[in-house]
């Protein structure tokens, strides 16, 4: 699993496949709270994360233990790099 989220809360996860365990990237992962989510990783850690919305919100962001809100205005996005502490 990559994503974890309920409204409100997006979670990013640290399973994956191992052929994606070094580097990879996807796009549009559907999340709840009509939240669309863009992901780099690099060796199994993600890098940088990109939240659009399109109705605009609020939400908290965690990985490992770290946590960051983000306030997406209607039709906005939002870019979070250095995730992995």
């Amino acid at each position: 699993m990559l994503v974890q989220s309920r409204p409100g809360h997006v979670e990013l996860l640290p399973a994956l496949p191992e052929a994606w365990a070094d580097e990879g990237r996807v796009r549009g992962v559907g999340v709840r709270g009509g939240l669309v989510l863009d992901l780099r990783r690099r060796h199994g850690r993600p890098t940088e994360a990109t939240l659009h919305s399109v109705g605009g919100r609020t939400t908290t962001v965690s990985y490992a233990g770290t946590a960051r809100s983000v306030r997406l205005a209607p039709g906005g996005s939002a870019t979070m790099r250095d995730l992995a502490p």
